[in-house]
């Protein structure tokens, strides 16, 4: 019988007590899970299967020459510091991300004595998070990029985003620095991130019309770096599920048009008034004191339909223009089931990634998740 580990212990005793702790004043939650929330996935990436678990090789597929193993693995913000390889590829997860890394160490945010405020919502299957993108930097995290011993099957992938403090030109060439490094570091591809909510200029694409900062900044990377004659890692953007559906078209007509590799339908919301109905009643004060107190990114259940919208749609339309080059579509957010994959697949788009769902699902299965999750696929 399988040694059942300080963390699987740690996540299960969680899971079983969290909807008492959340009845807790809403001060009091956010002061407990937020440290505890870092502990735990410090205490995670020190661990992993005994045995590697390999996913039925109907999940596999090969994309821009790379091989995945399945079509789901974590999502950004998960392995901040670069930490956690063995233990995902372990497990069986298609890929590796780390991330999101900015040019310089960040520290994150904090309010009310609070550093990098999280709290659940246990019962409506959610989250939120203010974390304000920390991390340790480009160079920091591709030398531990660098020196991991790849599995087959799981590829390498990081997320990548600009300073927010930064003028736009400084910050653009900071990003393209960082993708020369994590080329150099020899990641399989890159997310480049224009969805964070929890940084200054981080959700400003629900416009009616395209921002033409972002378009700037898409334009700067494609003559950079995707452009450049030798082969670079293929680059996706990671765009907000708050984004206007009506912009997906242009949206990706720019991204192919530059010779982008692909598209992320999206990360958390700050759509604060349109989810409250999907939380259950008795967690709505937490969520009111949350959203009021700190803002911060919805994640979860709640974004399960707008993120299969969005990506649908975009499917949709790569599927009726032809590209010149590989373009996939990939979806973020309320992710937690074979069903979901299932309902990816069926509507054209190619992989998912998992944050919320992967800690619900870790509490109930700990390091079998992967093999629980496609154990109906033998």
């Amino acid at each position: 019988m399988r040694k059942i580990t300080i963390a699987e212990i740690l996540s299960l005793a969680e899971y079983k007590i969290r909807p008492v702790i959340t009845k807790l004043p809403p001060s009091i939650v956010t002061n407990i899970y937020s440290p505890a929330r870092k502990v735990f996935i410090k205490i995670l990436t020190r661990e992993t299967r005994d045995r590697r678990y390999i996913p039925p090789e109907t999940e596999s597929k090969t994309l821009w020459g790379i091989n995945f193993q399945s079509g789901i693995f974590n999502a950004a913000g998960m392995f901040k510091h670069g930490d956690g390889y063995n233990t995902v590829a372990m497990q069986g997860a298609g890929a590796y991300l780390a991330g999101t890394s900015t040019g310089a160490y960040r520290r994150g945010n904090e309010a009310r004595g609070i550093l990098h405020p999280f709290v659940p919502y246990p019962l409506s299957g959610s989250a939120s998070n203010w974390m304000g993108l920390p991390n340790e930097g480009h160079y920091s995290l591709a030398k531990k990029l660098s020196k991991i011993d790849k599995i087959d099957g799981c590829p390498v992938g990081i997320s990548i985003a600009a300073s927010p403090e930064l003028s736009e030109t400084a910050a653009m060439k900071e990003v393209l620095g960082g993708l020369f490094l994590y080329k150099k570091a020899g990641v399989d591809f890159i997310e480049l991130n224009e969805s964070c909510p929890n940084v200054p200029h981080g959700n400003q694409y629900s416009n009616t019309t395209l921002d033409e900062n972002l378009i700037n900044r898409l334009e700067y990377i494609g003559k950079n770096f995707i452009e450049k004659p030798n082969r670079m890692p293929p680059v996706i953007v990671k765009l907000s599920n708050d984004t206007d559906i009506n912009l997906i078209p242009s949206l990706l007509d720019v991204l192919t048009g530059l010779g982008f590799s692909g598209v992320n339908f999206g990360n958390t919301s700050t759509e604060y008034e349109n989810y409250i109905n999907n939380i259950v009643p008795g967690e709505r004060r937490l969520y009111n004191y949350f959203t009021s107190n700190f803002g911060g990114g919805l994640s979860g259940k709640i974004l399960k339909k707008r993120s299969l919208e969005l990506a649908s749609y975009a499917a949709e339309y790569i599927e009726s223009h032809s590209q010149a080059n590989e373009f996939y579509v990939i979806r973020t957010g309320g992710i937690e089931s074979i069903k979901d994959i299932r309902q990816s697949e069926e509507a054209g788009i190619t992989l998912n990634q998992w944050f919320t769902g992967y800690f619900e699902s870790f509490a109930k299965h700990g390091h079998s998740i992967y093999k629980h999750l496609f154990s109906k696929c033998n």
